[in-house]
């Protein structure tokens, strides 16, 4: 009997927690699946992004007078410099190309003096 007694004591028990959980899980859709939270959510994006803003803009009027650079000149400064690396890459294929050039001539010019005596 006592094993008995305790399987029905665990089922029991499991049924309540099952039907807690289910209380639960629907509580906490309820609680969010509520339009309030979301407009919520969105007027203090909105908030954040227009503060946001207007302290880059303070930023950037304060960086003239005090003479340091903001996040745009760095990114400015960042891609010059990956546009010099380019072309100074482009340059150097170009100079080898050209050195290769001038050493086929110059064999070319050398056998042909050796031909030619």
């Amino acid at each position: 009997m006592s094993i008995n007694h305790t399987e029905a004591l665990l089922q029991a028990i499991k049924k309540v927690g099952t039907k807690v959980e289910r209380e639960l899980n629907e509580s906490i859709q309820n609680s969010i699946n509520k339009e309030e939270i979301f407009k919520n959510l969105i007027t203090r994006s909105e908030v954040t992004a227009a503060s946001m803003k207007k302290l880059q803009e303070a930023i950037e009027t304060l960086s003239i007078p005090l003479n340091f650079p903001t996040k745009t000149d760095v990114a400015n400064a960042a891609k010059l410099t990956v546009q010099a690396e380019e072309k100074m890459d482009l340059i150097d294929e170009k100079v080898i190309a050209l050195a290769q050039s001038v050493e086929e001539i110059k064999k070319a010019l050398g056998s042909s003096e050796s031909a030619g005596k």
